[in-house]
């Protein structure tokens, strides 16, 4: 089988989504709250958070870390990849986790029968989203699914999910395509090189770190089917 090389460095349009994506969360963030009629004080208490730390992601002048984002994505009942850039509806409505995944419409008319966006996404079209801590996340899929989420992780080096262990509902599934990743699963590290991969369950506390002085990749599947739940020893949550 064919190697396929992976080219790092970003184009124009990635850089100018990195940039928008900030500004992206927050609209959604406020977006989703307006929409189910909460407070930003009730926002912050569902998610753990002070109120203050709410009002400077929803106006864009600070990033969620990765538990904050899972917490925020539970509190307003929508998958994790609606708050992506380019992601969910543009105007800032709201996608639920129950609703029935719309196909993108092809954008270029010279592309080739089957060369269109409905099933596939070009590198330079992927949806993103910049977290706390130097991590940065690309959906994989055309538009947010109800059940699943298909992304590519990448981690600044010595980047890392969460000072400390977090859980969520789901089960993820991560296979590590350059440098490394140490994955905390309760009480145990796991150290993931090239090609390595792992499952686990989410609601497991847990962390992912990159201990490397270079840039770690990783593609993720994260399945919202609740798991089984951690031990009582590590019912443990930032």
């Amino acid at each position: 089988m064919p190697r396929v090389a992976i080219t790092d460095a970003p184009t124009d349009g990635r850089r100018k989504r990195r940039a928008d994506a900030t500004e992206r969360v927050g609209g959604q963030v406020a977006a989703y709250r307006k929409e189910r009629h909460l407070k930003v004080s009730e926002l912050a208490r569902a998610v753990g958070v002070s109120p203050s730390l709410i009002s400077q992601i929803e106006r864009g002048q600070s990033q969620p870390s990765v538990s904050t984002l899972f917490a925020l994505a539970e509190a307003l009942d929508v998958p994790v990849d609606a708050f992506f850039a380019e992601g969910g509806k543009e105007n800032g409505g709201a996608t639920e986790r129950s609703s029935q995944t719309r196909a993108a419409e092809p954008t270029d008319a010279s592309q080739e029968p089957g060369q269109g966006t409905r099933y596939v996404v070009r590198r330079d079209g992927r949806a993103v989203i910049d977290i706390e801590g130097g991590v940065h996340w690309e959906r994989l899929t055309p538009e947010t699914l109800p059940d699943v989420e298909f992304l590519e992780l990448v981690y600044a080096p010595g980047a890392e999910s969460h000072p400390e262990l977090y859980r969520h509902p789901g089960s993820e599934m991560v296979l590590v395509l350059k440098g490394r990743l140490d994955i905390f699963v309760g009480f145990e590290r796991y150290e993931l090189a090239v090609g390595d991969s792992i499952h686990f369950p989410s609601t497991f506390p847990h962390r992912y770190i990159n201990p490397g002085d270079e840039e770690a990749r990783a593609v993720t599947v994260i399945l919202h089917d609740g798991g089984p739940r951690p031990p009582d020893g590590e019912q443990r949550r930032p």
